[in-house]
């Protein structure tokens, strides 16, 4: 399994939640307050690890083969910054209670969020990721693979709560 296999996996879990977001926020179901706040909590806790990761040990070593790539990396990284700022204000709109009046501007906001990410996902496994097995090649993305997995292991380690005997 290479590092970007692990990454589009990873998109897999975020797009459903995206979707589930998109659905409650435009349906107009009963909780989606609920949904919407719950959604952005997980986004935010997901995506520093996540965003960290992808960093670090796909797009560094991708922007350093060529400008042509180091181009890209820039922009999927400026990219992840505006999604942070955009996940940041759409959490802060989600605090409770939310007001009967900013229901809209939360809807609103809500779905382009969700427009935005299902956008950049869709460049970096296109754009990225392929540009990434192209010039990083497979051995060194199976290598990589292997960290983030420890790392994505240690993360969940630290996360379980002690046995109560």
């Amino acid at each position: 399994m290479r590092a970007t296999d692990i990454f589009r996996r990873d998109h897999t879990i975020i797009r459903k939640a995206l979707v589930s977001l998109d659905r409650a926020l435009l349906m107009h179901t009963p909780t989606w307050a609920i949904v919407a706040r719950n959604v952005a909590t997980y986004l935010d806790v997901e995506l520093r690890e996540y965003l960290g990761s992808e960093e670090r040990w796909v797009f560094r070593p991708l922007a350093e083969t060529g400008r042509d790539a180091a181009g890209v990396v820039a922009e999927l990284t400026r990219e992840h910054r505006d999604l942070e700022a955009r996940l940041a204000e759409f959490r802060a709109l989600t605090r409770p209670p939310i007001a009967e009046a900013a229901a809209s501007t939360v809807r609103e906001k809500g779905v382009a969020l969700v427009k935005e990410f299902l956008h950049h996902m869709f460049l970096e496994e296109e754009v990225g990721f392929v540009l990434a097995e192209e010039r990083l090649g497979t051995a060194r993305l199976e290598e990589v693979a292997d960290r983030v997995l420890l790392l994505q292991e240690a993360g969940r380690e630290v996360e379980e709560p002690a046995a109560i005997d």
